[in-house]
């Protein structure tokens, strides 16, 4: 494989993941402020539309663990390309809320695919062209993501209403399908053989099960911070105006990290570097509870996307390298616990904030379940050991 071709497959994995997860997932974290000015919107709608969107979220890992033809595959990625397009640009079209849920879970959908679809398409090509079986620099584009979100707020905050916002948020992703499309390989010549693995009970497992409530508190302390991190910043007297700042923060430490921690997992284990990673995301959490200046903050926002980017990427390749002939069904299926803790919490959090004024209880309660995550996954761990064990016995 030649190494412009290998570049072309990674830049167009990349800028897929920046249309569908980037644009299509993010860009409504800068807008909260804007669409609450303008329309007075409530904590509990504000929670709720980043719900209905992790819903569209869960359904897709859902259906996507029951599609085994990579033909398929391949088309249902395609269509979340122009999903992801078309349902932000229709924000901008609409005030009617229940519309706003509809197109919110419509590019939730995308986003499974952009993630999972995308990831295991990916992880079958690099497997196929005996390249690194690791998802580091595909995840960048999260990073990436938040970064373009973040910087073109800032740019169009003041000139535009938040309506044309939206549209020019979905221009963006019009034009980055261009070269995603173009440089998309052809994915349906990357079938693998089916060896038996990670059928049936072994997908199952114990070890399975359990890795998937790990994940799930993961998600929780994901999303609360992804949904409420602008906003947080924003309800601050000196942090007024910053917010954008705060997000891009994020974005900029999530994009090299993922390359970084792959290469500390390479030198110190997958599992050392996942304990590393939950903690640090509750060390992240824990600092928006107890310190509000600017620089704390700040810090909170660059070891927040540090962290929540090296547990999804470690995770999805550990559970894909595992199951290698079909990546994308277990990476769903871990998927679709993270999808319900990003349903539950927006909802939880936004419900306890309009309550009680603030988001410091919320805060608590996903700091509290990342702590439970920890456990969640020496526990995986430990069932993994004993999987081994019993396998090289039998």
């Amino acid at each position: 494989m030649k190494p412009l071709a290998t570049i072309k497959v990674l830049v167009a994995s990349v800028i897929s993941v920046v249309v569908m997860v980037g644009i299509a997932r993010f860009s409504y974290t800068p807008m909260i402020p804007e669409m609450v000015a303008a329309l007075g919107l409530s904590k509990s709608v504000v929670g709720l539309l980043a719900t209905v969107n992790y819903a569209g979220y869960l359904t897709g890992a859902v259906l996507i663990t029951r599609i085994s033809d990579l033909d398929l595959k391949v088309r249902l990625y395609q269509l979340g390309l122009v999903v992801a397009v078309v349902s932000t640009l229709l924000m901008g079209y609409t005030t009617n809320v229940w519309l706003w849920y509809l197109l919110r879970f419509i590019s939730g959908l995308s986003t499974s695919a952009g993630m999972l679809l995308g990831a295991g398409l990916l992880m079958s090509w690099l497997i196929k062209h005996n390249q690194k079986s690791e998802l580091g620099v595909f995840f960048s584009g999260i990073g990436l993501g938040i970064v373009l979100t973040a910087v073109t707020a800032e740019l169009i905050k003041d000139p535009f209403s938040w309506d044309q916002q939206w549209v020019i948020y979905g221009l963006v992703a019009l034009a980055l399908l261009v070269p995603a499309w173009r440089w998309m390989p052809d994915y349906r010549a990357c079938a693998l053989p089916r060896t038996g693995v990670g059928k049936g009970g072994e997908e199952r497992s114990r070890f399975i099960r359990i890795l998937q409530l790990a994940y799930f508190c993961a998600g929780v302390g994901y999303v609360v911070t992804a949904t409420f991190l602008v906003a947080i910043a924003e309800s601050m007297p000196e942090l007024q105006g910053q917010g954008w700042l705060v997000w891009l923060i994020a974005g900029l430490a999530a994009t090299p990290a993922c390359w970084l921690w792959d290469v500390f997992s390479r030198r110190w284990g997958q599992w050392l570097a996942l304990y590393l990673a939950y903690i640090l995301n509750s060390v992240s959490i824990l600092m928006l509870i107890v310190n509000t200046s600017l620089a704390s903050v700040m810090l909170s926002s660059i070891i927040y996307g540090a962290s929540f980017i090296g547990i999804v990427s470690m995770m999805l390749a550990m559970v894909g390298r595992v199951f290698p002939e079909n990546p994308s069904r277990p990476m769903s299926r871990l998927t679709f616990s993270y999808g319900i803790a990003q349903m539950v919490a927006p909802a939880v959090v936004g419900y306890l904030a309009d309550v009680e004024g603030n988001y410091t209880n919320g805060l608590w309660l996903t700091l509290m379940v990342m702590a439970l995550g920890v456990v969640m996954l020496h526990l995986a761990r430990r069932a993994q050991q004993r999987q081994g064990e019993a396998a090289v016995a039998g």
